[in-house]
């Protein structure tokens, strides 16, 4: 039963990350119709950016949030008004290969100016157990699970409740009426993007701290599942997406538990095509591209 619980409380840790990277590939997708491959490495730039800050300003937690999410809205920004706008409206390959360069050139160009190997994250936070010895949980976990929390309740409050946040539905639902009706889909475009970058850099701080490291190559690994999560829950509903991130979390590390880790990314892609071969738009549905 301990080992139960330990991998349940792991699992709904590092489910919640995916949740937070995988609604950055959602929001992308609804309004701009692409699928940012470049989303995962604006995650590891983050990272490095609460690092560099970390380890030249101050490590302070909140000081090390701050750059690490204003380094990644500031790529994010980038991205969409150089890449992303200018393709938007054309072929789907085209942007996918002009994501997939950005996130290429960021990961290796990160790589080259920092390591290709982890480098050590600077301690924001001491660590400290919360539970008992036979069920693990520390301070930088729980503030892990409580970053994302914070994050996705932020994103659906902002998609549900504020002006830009309707526009971005209606984007979603039907791109040339809402233009019609005098939405401004650049500003739009641009608010999304710069939301689910900012979103996706204090995820990967609070990761960081969590493991006590960073690394130019993190992003395949978060951003691999989260694009998974985002398949097999669909795009429609953000909800839906959330509940997936952290069902694939514990799944995952239950397979470790009582398996293998060796098993871990084959019950990922176990669940992908399952879904997919008899609910192709996912569980909850997706929009037309």
């Amino acid at each position: 039963m301990d080992l139960f619980l330990q991998q349940l409380i792991n699992g709904v840790i590092i489910g919640s990350t995916y949740a937070v990277v995988a609604i950055g590939f959602a929001l992308v997708f609804t309004v701009l119709r692409v699928i940012n491959f470049a989303h995962p490495e604006i995650f590891m730039t983050g990272m490095f950016a609460g690092l560099l800050a970390g380890s030249h300003i101050s490590d302070n937690f909140f000081v090390v949030l701050i750059f690490g999410a204003i380094g990644a809205g500031a790529v994010g920004l980038t991205l969409e008004r150089f890449v992303l706008r200018p393709l938007r409206g054309r072929d789907v390959l085209m942007t996918l290969i002009g994501t997939l360069g950005v996130a290429i050139m960021l990961q290796n160009g990160m790589a080259k100016f920092m390591s290709p190997d982890p480098v050590a994250y600077p301690k924001s936070l001491q660590v400290s157990l919360l539970l008992s010895d036979d069920i693990i949980l520390t301070s930088t976990q729980a503030v892990n699970f409580i970053v994302s929390i914070l994050l996705l309740a932020g994103v659906s409050f902002y998609v549900r409740k504020t002006r830009y946040g309707r526009a971005t539905r209606a984007i979603a639902e039907r791109p040339d009426v809402a233009a019609a009706f005098g939405v401004d889909v650049n500003r739009v475009s641009q608010v999304t993007v710069a939301l689910a970058s900012v979103m996706a850099g204090i995820a990967a701080v609070s990761v960081g701290i969590l493991y006590g490291s960073a690394w130019a190559f993190v992003g395949l690994f978060y951003g691999l599942k989260a694009f998974i999560c985002m398949l097999v829950a669909g795009n429609r509903y953000f909800e839906g997406v959330i509940l997936v991130a952290m069902m694939l979390g514990v799944i995952e590390a239950l397979v470790t538990g009582y398996v293998s880790s060796n098993f871990r990314d084959v019950a990922a892609f176990t669940i992908l095509i399952c879904v997919l071969y008899f609910r192709p738009n996912g569980l909850f549905g997706s929009y037309d591209t």
